[in-house]
């Protein structure tokens, strides 16, 4: 699992029955202070969390997760949001 923010959202007029009951957003993962890490952009299902443009979001990158939350064994995506992030702190004496 990786914190990601939500950068941006898809719309699509039609998509395949598997992805009706999920939003379809744009995810970046972050480093350990909320600024993004790295250059590549992910498309991540969004099953009931309701996550915006600007959160940060608790996002799995592997099938398996993405069938258990979505209840399908049939979904064809990898990325996942599992939920949203209120904050987060780091022991930096470790």
């Amino acid at each position: 699992m990786i914190i990601c923010r939500v950068t941006g959202t898809v719309t699509s007029t039609t998509k395949s029955e598997h992805f009706r009951p999920a939003k379809l957003l744009v995810v970046h993962p972050v480093d350990l202070e909320g600024s993004l890490d790295g250059e590549d952009d992910m498309l991540a299902l969004d099953p009931r969390f309701n996550a915006g443009v600007g959160d940060y979001v608790l996002v799995a990158r592997e099938g398996k997760a993405v069938q258990q939350v979505m209840e399908d064994a049939d979904v064809p995506a990898n990325v996942v949001i599992l939920g949203v992030v209120d904050e987060w702190s780091i022991d930096s004496q470790n």
